[in-house]
């Protein structure tokens, strides 16, 4: 698992805080042809009725996890987007991750059916396991999409330290009970703290002491940042809970309960 530490930085500091980070960092490969802007990340939250991921969040539950549908830009024919667990324990993570086609998310939905669905692949050697993983919390626990979040990131990793990595998240806008298909959607979008932007310092062994002046200079401190109840909290939709999300949340045909994914994965 990776050490995962959030700040809330005001707009402003952007260009001085990037010129800071260049000595130490790189671009991040998939920046390329996005510097200074950042590419678009897209995630539909899933949540149960009651917002349970939510309210474990808000009562600061050390370990915890998130379901998310995970896609980049503006969609394009043939583009990929990611079944993804996010696992949490206090200041650590760990993701489980599958690919699928977009154009194949409702039928994956609908069905269950990861062996035809899920694309194989050499980076991701887990796809498959992964996605059973995630269809086994999916239909277990009925969740449904609640929330979805947008935003511009601009990713660095370590010259020095090849497992660190830093990003700067901007722009962030959310929306509610959006439907799979709106994944790719900029319609009705609230922006979140517009005058701020969020940076994450991720790394697997140790917090690299170079950084420790910038976040003084800005006064910065490690804040427990969910972009999921940001959003959820600017529509207060989290107040309402369970009326709200079975009135509103779009309805997904899940399988049948005797699917024969769910006896298989009952020990995860």
């Amino acid at each position: 698992m990776r050490s995962e530490l959030k700040y809330l930085v005001p707009k402003e500091a952007l260009p001085r805080l990037r010129a800071l980070l260049m000595p130490f960092m790189r671009l991040d490969r998939h920046g390329v042809g996005f510097e200074n802007r950042g590419y678009t990340v897209r995630s539909i939250y899933l949540d149960t009725a009651t917002l349970r991921y939510f309210q474990e969040k808000e009562a600061g539950l050390k370990v915890r996890r998130k379901l998310r549908i995970r896609g980049y830009n503006d969609w394009r024919p043939g583009d990929w987007v990611f079944l993804e667990i996010k696992r949490k324990v206090e200041d650590k993570v760990h993701k489980n991750r599958a690919p699928v086609l977009f154009k194949d998310l409702t039928q994956l939905f609908a069905t269950g059916d990861v062996a035809s669905t899920i694309i194989r692949h050499p980076h991701y050697p887990e796809a498959l396991a992964d996605a059973h993983r995630f269809c086994f919390h999916l239909y277990r626990y009925n969740l449904r999409p609640t929330h979805l979040t947008v935003y511009e990131r601009e990713a660095f990793l370590g010259r020095f330290d090849s497992s660190l990595r830093i990003t700067f998240d901007r722009n962030l806008r959310g929306g509610y009970y959006p439907a799979l298909a709106d994944l790719y959607s900029e319609s009705g979008l609230r922006h979140v703290y517009p005058g701020f932007f969020i940076m994450e310092v991720k790394y697997n062994t140790r917090f690299p002491v170079w950084i420790r002046p910038m976040l003084a200079e800005y006064a910065l401190r490690n804040r427990s940042l969910s972009k999921y109840c940001m959003c959820a909290e600017l529509f207060d939709h989290h107040l309402d809970r369970k009326t709200a999300v079975l009135a509103q949340a779009p309805r997904i045909a899940y399988p049948a309960v005797s699917h024969p994914i769910l006896p298989a994965l009952n020990r995860l």
